[in-house]
C-alpha cells in the first residue's frame, strides 16, 4: 500500500555506533515528508554480518509498518569500504565483521530497487539537494565520527569513485610524530588522532609524550564526551591536548581543500557538530593559505543527513527507471 500522499521511500544509515531507519513521502527535492524514523545501536554481538543486514530490515520494516506503507524504493546510506558493485559493507575498520551484505537481501525483503551510497556521499547529496549546500556546484561533506570521512559534489555531480569509495579522506595521512595505528592498519591517519573513537587513544599517546601518563585522565575508561567536558571545565592539560588536535584537525581541512578545491565545506557528524568550540572552531586557525579558503559551516541537519541523502538518491533513481 502507498502512503495517501504518493511515493513512499525507505531509508537506513548505517553506522558503526547506530543505525538509524525511517520512510518518506512524496516529493524530496523540497525536504520530503519524514513519517516516521527509528534509532538503534548497532548490532555487534552477532555471529557474522549478516546479523547488521537482518537489523536493517527489521528496522525498516518497523517504520513501514508504523508509517501504513510498503516502499517503492530504499537508499542506504552507511559507512564504507562498500565492495564491488556496492552491493555489501568490505571490511570495515570500525565494524566487527568482515562483510555485512545489504543490496541483494534488501531487494529480495522488499521487493523494490535499493540505491546504496557511501554515508559521507549520502551527507553531501543531502546538502546539495535541499540543505546548506543546495545548488552549491562544488562542496564537500567532511562527517566527523566513529570515523571520518567525506562527500564531493564537483561540476554539481556526486564524485563516487570505484566502487562508491571515494572521499575515504579520514585515511589521509596527517602526522608523522606520533605514527598512530588507524584500524585500516596504516599509520598516522587523520581518523587514528580526531574521529570519536581516535581521540582518546590520540590523547593517551599525547599523555605518554609529555609525561602525563599517570594522569587519571588518561585512564582506559577515557572517551572524547569526558575529554570534552573536562576541557570545559578548564583543565589545563586537556586544553593543551585540544590545541594539539586542532593542529591536526586544520590538517586534514587543509588537504580537503587542495585535493578537491570546494566552494563550501559542510562538517557533520556528533564529534564536530557537538563540540563546535573545542573540534570546529580551533581548526579553523590552523588550515594553510595555499588556495583560497571556502566557506566552512556546521551542518545544520541534526544527523540526520546521510539518511535524507540516501533517501533522496534512491528517489531520483526511482524517477529515473520510471521514465526509461
Amino acid at each position: 500500500m502507498k502512503h495517501e500522499t504518493g511515493v513512499c521511500i525507505a531509508a537506513a544509515d548505517i553506522g558503526a555506533t547506530h543505525v538509524r531507519s525511517a520512510v518518506f513521502a512524496d516529493d524530496f527535492a523540497g525536504e520530503g515528508e519524514c513519517l516516521v524514523c527509528r534509532k538503534e545501536a548497532l548490532c555487534r554481538d552477532g555471529a557474522d554480518g549478516t546479523a547488521v543486514t537482518a537489523q536493517v530490515i527489521r528496522m525498516i520494516n518497523a517504520v513501514c509498518d508504523e508509517a501504513g506503507c510498503r516502499p517503492d524504493a530504499i537508499g542506504i546510506s552507511t559507512a564504507g569500504p562498500l565492495s564491488a558493485g556496492k552491493g555489501s559493507i568490505h571490511k570495515s575498520p570500525n565494524m566487527p565483521y568482515s562483510d555485512i551484505p545489504l543490496k541483494e537481501p534488501l531487494e529480495a525483503a522488499f521487493a523494490c530497487p535499493v540505491a546504496i551510497l557511501n554515508d559521507a556521499s549520502a551527507g553531501a547529496y543531502h546538502a546539495y539537494r535541499s540543505g546548506a549546500g543546495m545548488n552549491c556546484q562544488n562542496l564537500v561533506y567532511l562527517t566527523v565520527s566513529t570515523g571520518i570521512g567525506c562527500g564531493i559534489i564537483s561540476g554539481g555531480r556526486l564524485v563516487e569513485g570505484a566502487n562508491g569509495n571515494a572521499g575515504e579522506i579520514g585515511h589521509f595521512c596527517v602526522d608523522t610524530v606520533y605514527n598512530l595505528p588507524c584500524g585500516c592498519g596504516g599509520q598516522g591517519h587523520w581518523e587514528a588522532y580526531a574521529s570519536g573513537s581516535g581521540i582518546p587513544r590520540f590523547f593517551r599517546a599525547w599523555c605518554g609524550r609529555h609525561d602525563f601518563g599517570q594522569a587519571p585522565a588518561a585512564g582506559p575508561d577515557v572517551t572524547a564526551e569526558t575529554l570534552c567536558a573536562a576541557a570545559r571545565a578548564g583543565d589545563p592539560d586537556i586544553t593543551a591536548f585540544f590545541r594539539e588536535l586542532a593542529v591536526i584537525n586544520g590538517r586534514g581541512l587543509s588537504t580537503i581543500i587542495a585535493a578537491y578545491a570546494p566552494e563550501m565545506i559542510i562538517v557533520g557528524g556528533p564529534v564536530a557538530t557537538e563540540n563546535p568550540d573545542l573540534i570546529f572552531e580551533p581548526a579553523l586557525r590552523h588550515i594553510d593559505s595555499y588556495l583560497p579558503r571556502p566557506e566552512i559551516t556546521l551542518s545544520r541537519a541534526d544527523g540526520m543527513a546521510p539518511l535524507i541523502g540516501a533517501a533522496v538518491f534512491a528517489e531520483e533513481r526511482l524517477r529515473i527507471q520510471q521514465c526509461l
